[in-house]
């Protein structure tokens, strides 16, 4: 968990996207228990506002939520998480680097401490996952995989968070458009 300014990013493997359309309120715990996210003893299903026209469903520790609920429920703060940053059309606008991701072929990775956030974009969004393990040789995996449904040597592969440059240069020797776009947590 992460606050800066008014916004608290969660970073939790149990996370999905709803398009905003389709989200309904009150019922966060179901999305995540449809998608094979069940709530543990002691955790919480929380909501960002939308973004993109999609909302961030998260499962979290109910000890960290019980700190900023009051402060959510008054519209004080507001909730996000990394899955959302990388999904979202104008992620990285909204990370200070002011460039447009809705244009353009690109794979999004954002690594934490736990986890890694890819989300694929081609005019669109075509996939946004979370991974809960950000070792090199499976984000390698991953991208492997995920190239069997993307023809990935035509992408930009934007690489953010922590371990960024290490992670850059082990895809550099798969892909040609690598970039470190942010080296700290959303």
């Amino acid at each position: 968990m992460q606050e800066t300014g008014n916004k608290i990013s969660f970073d939790t493997a149990k996370t999905l996207l709803v398009p905003a359309e389709m989200y309904e309120r009150g019922v966060e715990e179901d999305y995540l228990r449809f998608n094979g996210m069940a709530l543990s003893a002691g955790e919480t299903a929380v909501a960002s506002e939308p973004r993109d026209g999609i909302v961030a469903i998260m499962g979290i520790p109910a000890s960290e939520w019980e700190s900023f609920k009051h402060r959510y429920e008054r519209g004080e703060v507001s909730v996000t998480s990394p899955l959302l940053c990388v999904a979202a059309r104008q992620g990285r606008r909204k990370l200070g680097l002011g460039l447009d991701l809705g244009r353009k072929r690109s794979v999004n990775i954002f690594l934490t401490g736990d986890n890694l956030y890819l989300a694929v974009r081609d005019g669109a969004l075509r996939m946004a996952e979370v991974f809960p393990d950000n070792s090199l040789d499976s984000l390698l995996y991953y991208m492997q995989v995920v190239g069997r449904s993307f023809a990935l040597r035509r992408f930009e592969i934007n690489v953010g968070g922590e371990g960024a440059d290490i992670a850059a240069e082990a895809l550099r020797q798969y892909y040609k458009k690598v970039r470190v776009v942010v080296k700290q947590v959303v």
